[in-house]
């Protein structure tokens, strides 16, 4: 994706389309579909993944539009390019559609480092600019 409509997509303000989040279960995954707050026609969809079958710990974090995928970020999961997690891969032409990894360390506005399933994808959702105060989260599990 190109730099400019990465740029846009991301700072787009957006919201999910159900503000009951039911937390992934252990060794599953959960997918959130959203759209642009201000434009609906722009579609998103955040996925939570934690399906790690060597490390029982996995998670993750997509976000996809109806243009690309825009970013993920590993929370806790496999070394990418000497990186640990938690890194980021950033899908734009800057950082190679996704092959560059950062350390989420490095990444401006990234509020809350936390691994609880709960607090990462809240975190991840204010950094993609999703309106999160009305969100109520339940964990499944199952």
């Amino acid at each position: 994706m190109d730099n400019e409509t990465y740029q846009q997509l991301h700072d787009l303000p957006k919201e999910l389309d159900n503000p009951n989040v039911s937390i992934a279960a252990p060794f599953s995954q959960a997918v959130f579909p959203g759209r642009g707050k201000f434009v609906p026609k722009k579609k998103f969809i955040v996925i939570q993944n934690r399906k790690g079958h060597h490390r029982k710990n996995n998670l993750s974090y997509l976000l996809r539009s109806n243009n690309g995928t825009l970013i993920r970020i590993d929370i806790n999961g496999k070394t990418h390019s000497h990186v640990p997690t938690p890194h980021v891969h950033i899908f734009d032409e800057a950082h190679h559609n996704g092959v560059d990894v950062i350390p989420l360390s490095k990444l401006r506005n990234y509020l809350n480092q936390s691994t609880d399933v709960s607090e990462s994808l809240l975190a991840f959702l204010d950094y993609n600019n999703f309106e999160t105060k009305n969100l109520l989260f339940s964990k499944n599990l199952v």
